[in-house]
């Protein structure tokens, strides 16, 4: 087939196209998808003289053309729906913080309300024909519109079978978890601890990564390579497997550095650079969000139309060798070797989601579950609270549960009855004897109730007040 989807670019690209311009693509996986059936496809004859460039499928239906277009006008139509599934960013990940290995989703608007229409479920297997370990309604109570949702993998498998129309039709991802001593790469991101699954066998110089893998001695030889920088080598469990990590990037790819990637499978190259001169941008949700409707940046690349980047060159012009001005009109993507980048143009975000009131909890010993992202906040700011740990509340401090960007729980300490007003200021004159002299002036601009009043009252008459009551009443406290 001439046309696939790209998944990345999130646009239609036409294979002779692809094949100028993405020689450091070809080892990435998931990348292109059949724009009939979403299947997994690959750029073929690219540098062929006697066959024009091609998509072809990975595994099975090798024909130029899929087998859902052959007299099946019906099942296209049909199929059109699962194909925009996959293109839903299903993504795998690995959680630093929690070192559990993730699935990631994200939805538009439209598709969750279609969802929700439906009633329908995302469901994650290890296997075909088994239960899924994931059933997740597909709901905007649990997913955000155009932001990435994470959700914990409980069961080891080398690929997993996702369906959003509650097992009626399924996709399958390959190669997400490689051989025992093989080793699995992480990309690591710096706004956040999810880091991304690599599914390119290309590897960056400078980029930091981690390794993991169950196999110890595949990660102490990584950390002993001279032209690799890491850290303390790490160990954790989850999915009922024992595996080790290590946070590192390449500084050159040297011989000994190749050679050891290509035992598993990669290898390395000189990474690229890109940034952006003006206007001053900020990042949410993984995106660089500008105010502007021009962007001027730098690259130490060339960007090539639906090649690295999905728009024409209308919408990006050369000022000279290493800057460009681009027209952002909605969102530009750019692929590039180790560049990933989302440009979005600042926009007013809707109200309309309404989201399911969070529970409420009241406890002076709080017990914080693997549930939700828990945080406290008291005098001292806010503390990401680790599951398992024991938190006393103070009546002025709250805990918050947090999911996918969604506040689902508030803890609060148990409400304390108020002491007795009489009772109080008997105790603290017969623990606390010390007096002074009363002077009403100290009391002119008190607002108390009535039992204060006949203290102070008696205090008048007698010219003394207990020093600790005086403190109490100046304080607000009585």
């Amino acid at each position: 087939m001439d046309k696939a989807f790209d998944a990345v670019l999130h646009s239609e690209v036409d294979a002779a196209v692809i094949a100028k311009s993405s020689y450091c693509f070809l080892g990435e996986r998931f990348r292109y998808q059949c724009l009939c059936c979403g299947e997994e496809v690959y750029l073929a004859a690219a540098d062929s003289s006697e066959r024009s460039p091609h998509f072809r499928h990975r595994k099975g239906n090798n024909d130029t053309a899929c087998e859902q277009y052959l007299g099946q006008l019906d099942t296209v139509e049909h199929l059109i729906l699962l194909r925009k599934h996959k293109q839903g960013h299903i993504e795998f990940y690995f959680n630093r913080d929690r070192m559990t290995f993730e699935i990631c989703a994200s939805f538009t608007e439209e598709e969750l309300q279609a969802y929700e229409k439906e009633n329908n479920r995302l469901l994650v297997s290890s296997k075909y024909c088994t239960d899924p370990f994931l059933s997740i309604p597909l709901s905007k109570e649990v997913f955000v519109p155009g932001r990435k949702s994470y959700f914990t993998i409980t069961e080891f498998s080398t690929q997993y079978i996702v369906s959003f129309d509650s097992g009626v039709n399924s996709c399958t991802y390959q190669d997400v978890m490689r051989d025992m001593k093989k080793i699995n790469i992480f990309r690591v991101r710096m706004q956040d601890e999810h880091c991304r699954h690599q599914t390119s066998s290309l590897l960056y110089t400078n980029t930091e990564y981690i390794g993991i893998s169950e196999y110890e001695e595949t990660m102490q030889e990584l950390s002993t390579l001279e032209y690799i920088t890491s850290e303390e080598l790490f160990s954790f469990v989850t999915e009922n497997r024992m595996f080790y990590g290590l946070k590192f990037s390449v500084q050159q790819a040297e011989f000994s550095v190749r050679y050891f990637f290509q035992k598993h499978d990669y290898q390395i190259e000189t990474s690229e650079s890109f940034s952006i001169l003006w206007p001053p941008i900020y990042v949410r949700n993984s995106c660089s969000i500008c105010t502007e409707d021009t962007v001027y940046v730098h690259s130490s690349f060339e960007l090539i139309p639906y090649g690295n980047i999905n728009v024409d060159d209308v919408f990006a012009r050369e000022i000279n060798r290493d800057v460009l001005k681009l027209h952002v009109d909605d969102e530009i993507i750019i692929h590039e070797k180790n560049i990933d980048i989302c440009i979005q143009k600042e926009r007013e975000l809707g109200m309309e989601t309404v989201l399911e009131e969070p529970v409420v909890i009241y406890s002076d010993r709080y017990t914080v579950s693997d549930q939700y992202d828990y945080f406290l906040f008291d005098q001292n700011g806010c503390t990401r609270l680790i599951p398992g740990s024991n938190v006393y509340l103070s009546e002025s401090d709250r805990i918050v549960g947090y999911k996918n960007g969604h506040i689902k729980a508030n803890v609060y300490a148990c409400s304390k009855e108020k002491m007795d007003t009489g009772q109080l200021i008997s105790d603290i004159v017969k623990y606390h004897p010390q007096s002074e002299i009363f002077e009403p002036d100290d009391f002119m601009d008190v607002t108390t109730d009535e039992i204060v009043l006949a203290y102070l009252e008696n205090c008048y008459r007698s010219g003394r007040i207990n020093t600790v009551v005086k403190q109490y009443i100046k304080e607000g406290l009585l």
